[in-house]
């Protein structure tokens, strides 16, 4: 019987596959013929994809250079310009990209079947029909008004011309396992017709085995097929294995480390099968845009675009791809912690460089940076709003030389990975014309997105493929997964915007469930057919969900994991831990060794609660990083609604005089102070962000209005102090804090002493704990030498603005006082607020790291790094009789 595959051998012979995947396998295939026959070199045979195929002829033998051919990348953007120019693309769609993609893959699908466009209008009732009418005309017309060509047109054009394309007689042109439409048969008929040499290569059955396994989930599948794949090729490293992974482009990292614990060390072998082990990955390549030091570069060019906000920034400012000086690195990580608290982290950052006061923050932290970015930004003002693709690209080279990018000192496939896909984007400018810097961009990310192609692949090794309509037949050795009963046979998969019925009455593939049905079968048929030992896995559970095998492979016969890998190599366990042999290494906190208390009564709150976490964000200077939101933070509007009572009581007015005001004096009043504290906190961003300071402003009126109407429905007072400094000796320790307010009540020298608070969760109930929380109130109360009968927080809380704590009369502040303990006196309590103060103080001085169990949230989260919070906890839990 003869060998169809020597067809492949011949000289002179061209192959032509239906896609990239087959025509690097194929080349794999010749390449091992070869060396069986004992050749050490050979004239390979050209192996092209269909496209690149017909491509070819046409360059060689018709282009008269009247008609331009566009690439993919033009294709696409020229189907992009059509859709979203379409009354429809302006109007009615979202998402006009994908629509493009749609339009591209439906006119290409009637093309393949010889259909009309006569053909589509008799579902004119149908509006993706009418749609794609339409962009098929203006498509057309745009590729004749510019004197382009799409890919397509080359084989209309191979086939009205077949009888003139020149032919030898020594050339033969194979097609290899390739599907063929009805537009691909008509042109391979023709040029038969016309005396060239045109054959079909069909591989032979070589099939000697096909077994099915069931194994628990995808995981174990991954790991019994490599287990399988490196018990072969340790009994014969020369083999070509293919394993097929539904999903690869989600998996591929996943499948690397399992494949490469499996096949480490290398398989060894004779003379060329130094590759005898490796594992290829079949599809294009991941894109480049997962390549960091490219991704560094796009979020460069973004951070001067309309969606260049503080986010884009941080990332910019933490790129390792831009720093120069050794240490910049650390400064540059420090600057973008400063810099989220200030309010032009909610500005663009163009607009920040300007008017929000970043630049000279920046300045005056990194003055060197500051110079990079004010001639970055001089570089992108002064260009046009919109301009050519050409334009942004010579524009971002310079901008990138500006900020010192490090593409050109890294790997030289990064700079080439870069400058071809700014090369396919001065592509578009014909087919785009002028567009934003934003859009710009985005196409810029869309030719970076796209997979990058491979090199020749090794003759041996373990090929592993996502599709298994992919795999060429000839392999040593196949195994697939997946092949559950919800994936194989696949679900129809009708091209989107043709008529279903359509095409269904002209037999496209995966269009009826019939053909998707048939279509699955003989790809499985031929998989097995072609290949000499075949594995068959399906998984119990996907996504936590039951599964039973295709019924597809249920004719083959089952298999046990131990019968397809022999007895597994299993870890060995440990055994029960000898505590004998543990070694406890203690770290205890160290005694302070100043005398001040650095972040005052914050710090002896926090000690109360978790004293690691104080002792971390007092001593060590380890705070969370600030959260960036679009509007103010809590932090910023509590120092705002401060600073706006603040102004509002400087002159220490008494109860009578504010009631006193005129409505009309008091919102005078009220508007002055909130709009004067809120210019502070906004700076020079206040013309940028109106919108918010007027949301802000409004927010902030009615909360002075609020404590304003609470402070008159008190019993008299007089106001005698407002953010009063304060020094305090406790526990040996030194504290500094600054007191909110503090009245004067009716009837002597006895004070109120006052708190505001923006929150609503702030209880005076958490003062009498054994070890109390909110100490603010507690300390001012306990070291203020004159008598202290009402301890209170305002609770400026838009919704439920309200006095809460402890006074000794009804009358002093609205509502009701909170209730001490049975037989106790606010004059006891404060006391008693005293002792529990010095004994915090004392603990803190001392080195007290402990976590309680009871508040171990506190050291956990973005502190769980450092106090270990949960690994404590959890053995503590075990150890607890």
């Amino acid at each position: 019987m003869p060998d169809p595959s020597k067809d492949l051998l011949v000289q002179g012979t061209s192959v032509v596959t239906s896609g990239t995947a087959g025509a690097r396998q194929i080349e794999g295939h010749v390449a091992r013929r070869y060396l069986e026959e004992g050749r050490t070199a050979w004239l390979t045979p050209t192996v092209q994809t269909y496209r690149n195929w017909a491509a070819d002829i046409w360059s060689r033998h018709l282009d008269d250079g009247r008609r331009q051919i566009l690439t993919d990348g033009q294709v696409n953007a020229l189907w992009r310009r059509v859709v979203e120019a379409s009354p429809v693309g302006r109007h009615g769609l979202l998402e006009y990209r994908h629509a493009a993609v749609w339009a591209r893959q439906a006119s290409q699908r009637r093309r393949e079947w010889n259909l009309g466009l006569d053909e589509l209008r008799r579902f004119r009732d149908d509006p993706d029909s009418r749609a794609l009418i339409h962009w098929e005309q203006a498509y057309r017309k745009a590729l004749d008004a510019s004197g382009w060509m799409d890919p397509s047109d080359v084989e209309d054009a191979l086939s009205a011309h077949a009888g003139t394309l020149p032919s030898r007689s020594d050339d033969h042109v194979v097609w290899s396992d390739s599907a063929i439409s009805p537009a691909h048969a008509r042109l391979l008929q023709r040029l038969r017709n016309a005396g060239q040499r045109h054959s079909e290569w069909t591989p032979p059955q070589i099939n000697r085995r096909c077994r099915r396994v069931q194994l628990p989930e995808f995981g174990d599948e991954a790991r019994t097929a490599a287990a399988w794949a490196a018990a072969r090729l340790a009994r014969q490293p020369l083999q070509r294995i293919a394993i097929v992974v539904p999903e690869l482009g989600n998996r591929r990292d996943e499948i690397l480390g399992i494949f490469e614990d499996a096949l480490s060390p290398r398989c060894s072998g004779p003379a060329g099968a130094e590759h005898a082990g490796e594992i290829v990955f079949l599809q294009d390549g991941p894109s480049a845009l997962e390549n960091p030091v490219i991704g560094a570069a796009l979020t460069a060019l973004e951070l001067f675009t309309r969606t260049g906000d503080f986010q884009v920034l941080s990332r910019w400012l933490r790129s390792p791809f831009f720093v120069s000086a050794g240490g910049e690195a650390e400064s540059r990580g420090m600057l973008e912690a400063q810099l989220r608290s200030h309010i032009s982290s909610r500005l663009i950052f163009r607009e920040a460089l300007g008017v929000g006061g970043l630049e000279a923050r920046i300045r005056a932290a990194l003055p060197g940076l500051g110079e990079m970015l004010g001639e970055a930004a001089a570089l992108m003002g002064s260009q046009p709003r919109r301009a050519t693709p050409s334009h942004w690209a010579a524009v971002w080279r310079q901008l990138l030389s500006v900020l010192e990018w490090h593409g050109s000192a890294t790997r030289a496939s990064t700079a080439e990975d870069w400058e071809s896909a700014l090369n396919a984007l001065e592509l578009l400018t014909p087919i785009l014309g002028r567009m934003s810097a934003s859009d710009a961009l985005q196409e810029l990310e869309d030719i970076l997105g796209r997979s990058r192609r491979r090199g020749t692949p090794p003759v041996y090794g373990v090929f592993v493929i996502s599709d298994p309509e992919d795999v060429i037949p000839g392999y040593d050795a196949l195994w697939v997964c997946g092949l559950t009963d919800t994936q194989w046979p696949r679900a129809p998969q009708p091209v989107p915007l043709l008529p279903l019925a359509l095409q269904n009455a002209h037999g496209m593939p995966s269009a009826h469930p019939n053909a998707a049905l048939e279509r699955s079968r003989l790809i499985l048929r031929r998989l097995v057919e072609g290949t000499g030992d075949v594995v068959l896995s399906s998984p119990d559970v996907v996504h936590d969900h039951q599964a039973q095998p295709s019924p597809l492979i249920l004719s083959y016969p089952a298999a046990s994991e131990a019968e397809l890998i022999g007895a597994r190599r299993r870890p060995a366990g440990f055994g029960p831990i000898d505590e004998s042999r543990m070694e406890i290494v203690s770290d205890p906190v160290p005694p302070v060794a100043t005398r001040k208390i650095r972040g005052g009564i914050r710090t002896l709150s926090m000690h109360s609660r978790c004293p690691l976490r104080a002792f971390m964000e007092s001593r060590l200077q380890a705070v969370p990083l600030e959260v960036v939101r679009p509007g103010l933070s809590a932090a910023e509007r509590g120092v705002a609604v401060h600073a706006a009572a603040q102004r509002l009581l400087r002159e220490l007015p008494e109860m009578q005089e504010i009631a006193s005001w005129s409505a009309a004096e008091r919102a005078q009043r009220i508007d002055r102070s909130s709009r004067q504290a809120l210019s502070r906190l906004f700076g020079t961003a206040r013309g940028r962000l109106q919108p918010l300071f007027r949301l802000e402003l409004g927010r902030l009126r009615s909360m002075l209005a609020a404590l304003l109407e609470m402070d008159l429905a008190r019993a008299k007072f007089r106001v005698v102090a407002v953010e009063q400094p304060m020094q305090v000796t406790v526990g040996g320790m030194e504290l500094s804090c600054r007191i909110d307010r503090i009245d004067q009540l009716e009837g002597g020298d006895a004070l109120a002493v006052m708190d505001y608070k923006t929150g609503s969760r702030h209880s005076p109930g958490n003062w009498l704990r054994e070890r109390p929380r909110d100490l603010q109130l507690p300390l001012y109360a306990s070291f203020i030498q004159t008598e202290v009968e009402a301890v209170a927080i305002a609770v400026l809380h838009p919704r439920n603005p309200r006095y809460k704590g402890f006074w000794t009369k009804p009358e002093q502040f609205p509502g009701r006082s909170a209730r001490l303990p049975s037989g106790a006196t606010l004059s006891g309590q404060r006391k008693r607020w005293r002792a529990q103060l010095e004994e915090l103080a004392t603990e803190f001085a001392a080195g007290d790291g402990r976590i309680f169990m009871g508040d171990c949230d506190a050291a956990g989260g973005a502190f769980s790094a450092l106090t270990r919070a949960h690994e404590l906890t959890a053995l503590a839990r075990s150890t607890d009789p």
